[in-house]
């Protein structure tokens, strides 16, 4: 496998996770954050991709994968979303977890991850991950790689806070705020 297309891809999670952080305070900083996504070129499609070897090679690494993917990752969201939330019935999350798991928001968001995984892998570099994956050391990457992604992720997003709450005083104290 190509070292670059995975450094590309582990930047692409903290871009995102810099997108997330940024959209919570008032620097600008998604407009910069969305540029350096753009400059990646990768295009989010949520159109159903091509039935062919390739996409039938891609839903293969995905089920190799495992339980740590984006649908756990979807999830997680959900549940957390539930926990915090006192308006919505239980119901609701239920439904909103099975319509991600299984109706039309899960093929949108199958449709955009096989898309992406066509941007950047070829047929036989698609033969090479899945075959990584199923060794000890694929298997036990998947487990860390988003482990390191979500502690990067929070750290990324504390350290923007921090930047941007010590870039609000110094523009207070000196009386010019833009």
């Amino acid at each position: 496998m190509n070292q670059s297309k995975v450094i590309i891809l582990l930047i692409v999670f903290c871009l995102i996770a810099l997108r997330v952080a940024a959209q919570n305070n008032s620097t600008g900083m998604p407009a910069a954050i969305q540029s350096l996504i753009g400059d990646l070129k990768l295009k989010v499609d949520t159109t159903a991709p091509p039935e062919d070897s390739l996409t039938k090679k891609i839903r293969i690494l995905r089920a190799e994968r495992g339980s740590l993917s984006f649908d756990t990752v979807i999830k997680y969201q959900i549940i957390s979303q539930q926990s915090g939330d006192t308006k919505r019935p239980k119901e609701f999350y239920l439904s909103l977890l099975d319509e991600c798991q299984h109706g039309y928001a899960y093929h949108l968001v199958e449709n955009i991850l096989i898309n992406l995984y066509r941007q950047c892998f070829t047929e036989k570099e698609m033969d090479q991950l899945v075959e990584f994956y199923k060794t000890s050391v694929g298997k036990r990457m998947m487990i860390d790689i988003f482990m390191i992604t979500a502690t990067a992720g929070t750290a990324i997003q504390q350290i923007v806070k921090e930047t941007s709450d010590k870039m609000d005083q110094k523009m207070k104290i000196g009386g010019k705020k833009k």
